[in-house]
């Protein structure tokens, strides 16, 4: 009787041993990096149609999925539906969306369901490849500082009162006493007035991101005989670059690949106004090793107009263009292919050399990087077309924003060119720039879901 107590006992204190080290062992997986990206998997992914992806968790488990509605997606090649089907998220698993339309996904682990996903299959985005030549007339949300000055005054040293009261290169002046600064003219009327009135400035100004406030008192300048602070400005830039693509169902375009800066201070462009036309190349000025080249470039502001800039970003200048824009080589336009998609190898960039005539060379995409956040140098190219390398040697000014054309799909824009290998240089994904223009499965899902899929899940 006694034995038998003990040996009911034991198998108690199993039991109680087993449930402890199941729970820990829970817990400790609830813990991973791997068990969090699947609880915060976004609720809702949004794919092309026809366009497949790898997903990858790096969490070697099983688990159930099933679908509300069959024929939507396919997963690692068989049909997602009401039927259970077991995967292993230690494995990459492809994604095939089907066909248009929508499907409810839920996730189940140790039989628990943990997760319940939309998916919508959105029809894939067709663009007109760019490669003409544009001008870029850019105004600035107020003035930028480019450089300092000292003022003379007669018997004494010169000053500069901006110095003094903090005001730097690269600075941004936005107010002056509460008016919002609209140009180089308009600032240096409102200091001659205020100095006439002998009254004090209140500028309020950007240095990066942070906005500050300073006072100062403007001094007449004897060489001018005007009321001055003692600085240079600029409030905006113009040049050559190139269109990118253009969504002839909403007018809008992409163009340059990279962000706008000032020459002088090296800093962002804010954008107030801005503008494209259409620009002519009269002339190549060849790279060479640690000296880039450019195009020269002719275009008028008044004529030739073709659309507005919206915003200046990281990715490139974005707005609407006012008429159709055709493509000689893919007049019926081309989908852009996902970061996911693409593969080193041969492929092509669109760009002009002379007038605005486009022409289509070859490439090699040498290098593509996997890249868990947006970023302007997402591959490498190489120039290896006789004719483009015997005219600028590789990649030079103006060229940034030639479209890189990839068995049919645009998958990138040139960016930047390698400094001591002018053949060679970086593309950045057209896909970050569809995001940023707005349109899209990406941009439909919304920047939440954008910055979690990629930050877990992109390959």
């Amino acid at each position: 009787m006694l034995k038998g107590c003990d040996s009911l006992l034991q198998r108690e204190n199993r039991r109680k041993l087993f449930g402890v080290f199941l729970a820990v062992v829970i817990i400790a997986v609830s813990l991973t990096p791997q068990f969090k990206n699947i609880i915060t998997f976004p609720q809702e992914l949004q794919f092309m149609e026809g366009e497949a992806q790898n997903l990858y968790f790096g969490f070697p488990v099983n688990v159930y999925l099933r679908s509300n509605r069959a024929g939507v997606v396919n997963l690692n090649g068989l049909p997602l539906s009401p039927q259970v089907a077991k995967v292993n998220l230690g494995t990459p698993l492809k994604v095939e969306p089907l066909q248009r339309g929508e499907t409810e996904v839920e996730l189940l682990l140790f039989g628990v369901p943990v997760r319940r996903m939309t998916v919508n299959v959105l029809p894939p985005v067709q663009v007109i490849p760019g490669g003409h030549s544009i001008g870029v007339l850019l105004l600035s949300h107020g003035v930028i500082v480019v450089g300092e000055a000292g003022i003379g005054q007669p018997g004494a040293r010169s000053k500069n009162p901006a110095r003094e009261a903090g005001i730097r290169v690269g600075d941004t002046i936005l107010k002056i006493n509460g008016i919002r600064v609209q140009g180089v003219m308009h600032l240096a009327e409102i200091v001659h007035e205020c100095g006439q009135q002998d009254e004090a400035l209140r500028i309020e100004y950007k240095r990066k991101e942070t906005f500050l406030v300073s006072e100062i008192k403007p001094i007449l300048c004897r060489e001018t005989n005007r009321y001055r602070i003692g600085l240079y400005v600029r409030d905006g830039a113009n040049g050559v670059g190139t269109l990118s693509f253009y969504h002839s169902e909403t007018g809008r375009y992409g163009a340059l690949g990279h962000v706008i800066t000032d020459t002088d201070t090296n800093q962002p462009l804010n954008v107030a106004e801005g503008s494209v036309v259409k620009a002519f190349v009269s002339g190549i000025h060849r790279g060479t090793k640690g000296q880039p080249g450019e195009k020269v470039g002719i275009f008028e502001e008044d004529t030739h107009l073709l659309g507005d800039i919206e915003k200046n970003t990281q990715f490139g200048i974005f707005g609407t263009i006012r008429n159709h824009i055709d493509n000689p080589y893919y007049p019926d336009g081309v989908p852009i292919a996902l970061a996911s998609q693409v593969t080193t190898g041969g492929a092509e960039i669109m760009t002009v050399l002379e007038a605005d005539h486009i022409g289509c060379y070859r490439v090699e995409v040498e290098k593509v990087f996997n890249q868990n956040n947006p970023s302007d140098k997402g591959m490498v190219i190489k120039i290896t077309d006789p004719e483009l390398l015997a005219e600028t040697g590789g990649i030079i000014q103006g060229m940034s924003g030639s479209p890189i054309i990839k068995e049919g799909k645009l998958i990138g824009i040139v960016t930047h060119v390698f400094v001591n290998d002018p053949s060679r240089g970086y593309g950045v994904f057209a896909e970050w720039m569809l995001y940023e223009l707005g349109i899209g499965p990406l941009a439909a899902a919304g920047v939440f879901l954008f910055l979690i899929y990629f930050q877990f899940f992109h390959f």
